[in-house]
């Protein structure tokens, strides 16, 4: 009976072992060609602990087992670090070109359903950023919420750029530079769009990139397959809503980042690109982009940084990308519960030419 056991936890070892492995493919696959593999890249953090967890397993039962989880955790170790940075570089200087991004949920904190414009106001100004991109930004004509009289509250911001995306605002950047153009990204069948703002630093042209890409649109109410176990033709119906949703999330966000990725490959300037991608480290998603740009996370962050903070899962989904023009320094996600996204931000310094 005992060796029925520990073959079956064998087994089992073995499918997310090959799992894990798997997850690693997935910014390889386009989800508009194949969309199920990306479901694996959304399980990878709980399949790494898995995994990690078996290695001490068979560490006290069978030793010659735990190879099988710990030579798939260091194949991957590369990839490990998009999401863990235990040994951070450049993280104590703080000067050079701040820049912050925050999903401001509206200025409306629905977890906790309360509106919370002055705390994230207050929150943004003692960050003193040059560089401030915010998304779900529902401005108005009048009252705090204009946006030249935020421009005022935040310290050295003198110029922004903003843009309409649906009854949830849209994305507003902010800088102390000054602007020499700008223009959007809008996207077909969705109501996501990226703004770039074309700032002069010194005798620099930068763009920098706002976006906010095609999230999955589960509401809360379907947490509650996860919450409250159990099957019944409710749960199903709920199950087979998300699956859908997973589904077409994440074709829709395929096609905007393949959309913006060769926009900004065919940008004549450095680039900072910031926002809301709605999607993991391990992603077809966040391939595209960390291709040919520097992750600010992976160059100066530190441990876990989960940006978003709702229900399961929670997740890195925001990101601050920068051209190799660029060293980042003291990455940091801002522990505030003012929205459901964690604020983060770094500095930036241009190398010498």
């Amino acid at each position: 009976m005992r060796k029925v056991i520990r073959n079956i936890i064998l087994v089992f070892n073995i499918c997310v072992a090959l799992a894990l492995l798997a997850s690693y493919l997935v910014s390889e696959v386009n989800p508009v060609k194949f969309w199920i593999p990306s479901v694996l890249g959304l399980a990878f953090p709980y399949l790494l602990l898995i995994n990690v967890l078996f290695v001490f397993f068979w560490m006290f039962f069978k030793r010659q087992f735990i190879l099988i989880s710990a030579v798939c955790i260091v194949i991957g170790m590369h990839i490990n670090t998009s999401y863990f940075q235990f040994l951070p570089r450049h993280t104590a200087r703080k000067e050079g070109i701040k820049v912050l991004s925050y999903n401001v949920q509206n200025f409306y904190s629905y977890l906790e359903k309360k509106k919370d414009n002055d705390a994230i106001i207050d929150f943004i100004a003692a960050q003193k950023a040059n560089i401030i991109c915010l998304q779900e930004t529902k401005l108005q004509k009048e009252g705090d919420l204009n946006p030249i009289k935020l421009k005022s509250m935040f310290p050295g911001i003198k110029h922004c750029q903003l843009a309409h995306q649906s009854k949830w605002g849209g994305p507003v950047t902010f800088t102390s530079y000054p602007i020499v153009s700008m223009g959007e990204i809008r996207f077909e069948d969705t109501k996501n769009m990226v703004i770039f703002t074309n700032i002069k630093i010194g005798n620099d042209t930068v763009r920098v990139y706002n976006c906010h890409l095609q999230s999955f649109g589960i509401n809360t109410s379907a947490y509650s397959v996860i919450d409250d176990p159990g099957l019944d033709s409710q749960k199903m119906k709920e199950m087979r809503t998300i699956a859908s949703k997973l589904k077409w999330g994440n074709i829709y966000r395929a096609k905007q980042v393949v959309k913006l990725s060769g926009h900004i490959a065919a940008c004549p300037y450095s680039v900072i690109v910031c926002g809301d991608f709605n999607d993991t480290p391990i992603s077809f998603t966040y391939g595209e982009i960390s291709a040919k740009l520097k992750d600010s996370f992976v160059e100066s962050g530190s441990g876990v940084s989960n940006t978003y903070r709702g229900k399961l899962p929670q997740n890195r989904i925001d990101y601050i990308f920068h051209s190799k023009h660029f060293k980042a320094y003291n990455y940091t996600r801002h522990k505030v519960e003012f929205s459901d996204h964690y604020p983060i931000s770094t500095f930036l310094v241009q190398k010498k030419k």
